[in-house]
């Protein structure tokens, strides 16, 4: 009997023994499991805190847009369309005079590079403008003048257009391809060219109108007037002309094609800059909208971490209090 009792006591101490070893291996399993999912919280926090603050410290407005520039070579290869209309504009008055004296100042040097680097160049019955109508046909600086006194133009911004023009068609004029183009132009002659062109005439065609009451008889059958109505008929005609050979084009075309592309890629460049500049401002935005979620993240996963830091007090506890458990009392004699 007494032996039964002791197996049995032995039984119970070593399934006693074995429940806290297992409990034991939880337990530092579960502190192995806390300590690394702490430690990815806490660099994942770290993460998203650092980068939520870099987007969130950038500012829309520290983006500047990159002047537009155009160059003397992009100008030497330009042409102009076949047809080519210039309209006047009326001078205004009410100028304010250091404004006036600019745009003044501006097309006698402007006048001096077509005279010095274009008009050589011409045909011998190629009408020779004065400054004035240089003026009239090329910058319009009335149109200008007023453009910036009903304010439709700033005029430091076309002040510094206009300077930057004179300076590029200043090279412009000197490079070779554009003196082989005012070589060819001067010494072409002018071929005979036949064309085929489309063109309308109007021709008189009589008709009858059943609807029409206005001559005498008109109810008798057939019922209706005759009428006569105008037709617009179109027709080829064969035209003899003295033109240039094709690709010809005069010291006036020239010019005016150089300048045309110099302000066509001005334009073209300042609405891409500007577009660029805003979809970067519109990126900055949205991650200063994803930094400050990421902040926001980031303040979450600091609050999970410290619940994790939490339980593993706990653990500790217990593991210690385990421990002075286990240890056999301290008698003191």
């Amino acid at each position: 009997m007494m032996e039964e009792t002791t197996d049995s006591r032995n039984f119970g101490q070593r399934f006693s023994h074995g429940l806290n070893r297992a409990e034991a291996i939880y337990l530092r399993a579960l502190r192995a499991i806390v300590l690394i999912v702490a430690t990815i919280l806490i660099i994942y926090a770290s993460w998203l805190g650092i980068s939520g603050l870099v987007k969130v410290s950038r500012s829309p407005a520290s983006v500047v847009e990159q002047p537009a520039i155009v160059g003397a070579d992009e100008l030497t290869s330009a042409e102009m369309p076949e047809k080519d209309a210039v309209q006047p504009t009326q001078k205004g008055n009410g100028i304010n005079p250091q404004q006036q004296a600019f745009y003044a100042g501006f097309i006698g040097k402007y006048y001096g590079i077509y005279r010095k680097g274009f008009e050589p160049f011409r045909q011998p019955d190629d009408k020779q403008l004065s400054k004035d109508e240089f003026d009239d046909s090329f910058i319009d600086t009335a149109k200008h003048l007023a453009a910036v006194r009903d304010g439709q133009l700033e005029f430091e911004s076309d002040k510094a257009d206009l300077e930057s023009l004179l300076h590029v068609m200043t090279e412009a004029a000197q490079k070779p391809q554009t003196q082989e183009r005012l070589k060819k132009y001067k010494s072409a002659r002018r071929v005979q060219v036949t064309k085929q062109v489309q063109r309308s005439r109007t021709e008189t065609r009589r008709g009858w109108n059943q609807y029409s009451m206005d001559c005498p008889g008109w109810y008798q059958d057939p019922v209706g007037c005759a009428v006569t109505r105008s037709v617009e008929v179109p027709y080829t005609a064969t035209v003899k002309s003295l033109e240039f050979p094709k690709g010809t084009q005069s010291h006036n075309q020239l010019f005016r094609a150089f300048q045309d592309r110099y302000f066509s890629l001005l334009t073209e460049r300042r609405e891409r800059v500007a577009r660029e500049a805003q979809e970067q401002r519109d990126s900055i935005v949205e991650g200063n909208a994803i930094g400050w979620n990421s902040l926001k993240t980031a303040l979450g996963i600091v609050g999970g971490f410290l619940t994790l830091m939490f339980f593993f007090l706990l653990i500790a506890i217990e593991r210690h209090q385990r421990r002075l458990s286990s240890q056999p009392p301290v008698t003191t004699e």
